[in-house]
């Protein structure tokens, strides 16, 4: 049987559903408090710098084909115990994730329909999300890859709508940049140099999510030409669409938003009336049952190439008939549950850090040894390349140790801890394998 993979403009569309959530209809007011009328300047500012880091995903993806994304990027640099780290604890922080998130969703149906003190029904919908998603992949990419498409396209379209319809009542005084000369301690909502790095962090934590787009390489057409060409265009694309969404929300509500909960449904009230705000608020609950979609699709196959590589049980690599890893996805859902249900999730979010980093910096790294490995390979020689030579990944490594070091040492010291943690689980997989005399699996490249 033909396996269904998903093109190109599916492709893009998950890559729209992994970065744009429930964040973007929160991020105008959290913004505008740091930077003030800089906030649509910021948005573009930050691109540029997601961008040195995102182009190093995308040249790296243009090497191999195999599910990981980082994980494969960092293995076939570093060896296969950095790889094993960085795949791992991914694919457990991913879990964590999709549990706030399911959690997130479940939250604003509460709120929303009125049951916030009902826990039996909220633990009932949070199992009920993860559980639907979980059998929605199990029935295969095409199921998975139609949902996501909608749920895509039905939470943009409020969203154009606000931007097409918004853009008549921007009053320009409120977005043009302008240096104050008062201090930043008495300056109201202006960006200053205390501020400035603050700011910057907030838009650059509402572009990630490209690292995750290589994870299910293996269930993309021609992922070494498509999967790096995605990248590229989402990340034009989020940063075009982040700005005006910033730019019609500030526009309209000018120093008012700082005070909004709920920015961009009271832009949209601004300037649709009741209808506007509900449009914005239904759009707000698509947005983040979209994101879950995404994870849903992409947690499963980060298991796949560690048991590809002898590193995580077989048994978790395992396909039925049509391609489908139904071990891996069942275990994803399983592990997810009991996470959503627990609601202690701030000891375990301080993974995230580390683990996000940790795919950041290897990958940029990796993308300089990957040009020397494959200098002479003909099948590369149109591949994706990050202009400049070496400068955009240094680039990019200097500025994960820069958002590094914004973080608690709290918060690094748990992601490094973990990281140990794991570390026999390595030792013990790659003992087994070599008492089965079992080569491990190759990196398709």
């Amino acid at each position: 049987m033909t396996k269904q993979k998903l093109g190109l403009a599916s492709i893009v569309l998950l890559g729209f559903n992994s970065i744009i959530g429930s964040g973007i209809f929160l991020l105008p007011s959290s913004l505008y408090q740091l930077a003030g009328d800089w906030s649509v300047a910021l948005i573009l500012i930050t691109a540029v710098i997601v961008a040195t880091i995102a182009f190093c995903f995308a040249e790296a993806s243009g090497y191999f084909s195999q599910n990981g994304a980082a994980y494969v990027y960092t293995k076939e640099a570093f060896g296969p115990f950095a790889g094993f780290e960085v795949g791992f604890l991914k694919w457990m922080m991913q879990c964590i994730a999709w549990g706030v998130m399911a959690v997130a969703l479940t939250n604003i149906l509460a709120n929303t329909f009125g049951f916030e003190e009902n826990q039996m029904l909220r633990n009932g919908i949070i199992i009920s999300i993860v559980g639907s998603l979980t059998i929605l992949n199990l029935a295969g990419v095409g199921a998975a890859k139609l949902v996501n498409n909608i749920s895509t396209l039905a939470k943009m379209v409020p969203l154009v709508l606000l931007i097409v319809g918004g853009v008549w009542f921007i009053n320009p005084e409120f977005i043009m940049p302008t240096i104050s000369s008062a201090p930043a301690e008495t300056a109201e909502h202006s960006l200053s140099f205390e501020t400035l790095g603050s700011a910057l962090i907030l838009c650059f934590y509402a572009f990630t999510g490209f690292e995750t787009f290589g994870t299910a390489a293996e269930d993309m057409d021609n992922p070494k030409r498509n999967l790096p060409l995605a990248i590229i265009i989402v990340i034009l694309a989020v940063t075009v669409f982040y700005a005006a969404v910033m730019a019609v929300s500030v526009g309209i509500l000018g120093p008012d938003i700082a005070n909004s909960s709920v920015p961009l449904a009271d832009a949209a009230k601004v300037a649709f009336g009741d209808a506007g705000f509900y449009m914005i608020t239904i759009g707000s609950i698509i947005s983040i049952a979209g994101i879950n979609v995404a994870a849903s699709f992409h947690i499963p196959r980060a298991l796949l190439p560690l048991a590809d590589d002898k590193m995580i049980p077989a048994v978790f690599g395992r396909k039925n008939d049509k391609g489908i890893p139904t071990v891996a996805i069942i275990a994803s859902g399983l592990v997810t549950i009991p996470i959503a249900l627990s609601g202690s999730f701030t000891t375990l979010a301080m993974l995230s850090v580390v683990t996000r980093f940790a795919q950041y910096i290897p990958t940029c790294i990796a993308v300089l040894k990957f040009r020397q490995r494959f200098k002479d390979d003909e099948s590369t020689k149109k591949n994706f390349r990050v202009p400049f030579g070496p400068i955009v990944p240094v680039a990019g490594v200097c500025i994960c140790l820069w958002l590094l070091a914004d973080q608690s040492m709290t918060k690094i010291l748990v992601g490094l801890g973990a990281m140990v943690l794991i570390s026999p689980l390595y030792f013990i997989a790659r003992k087994r394998a070599a008492e089965q005399h079992v080569e491990p699996a190759t990196t398709k490249a």
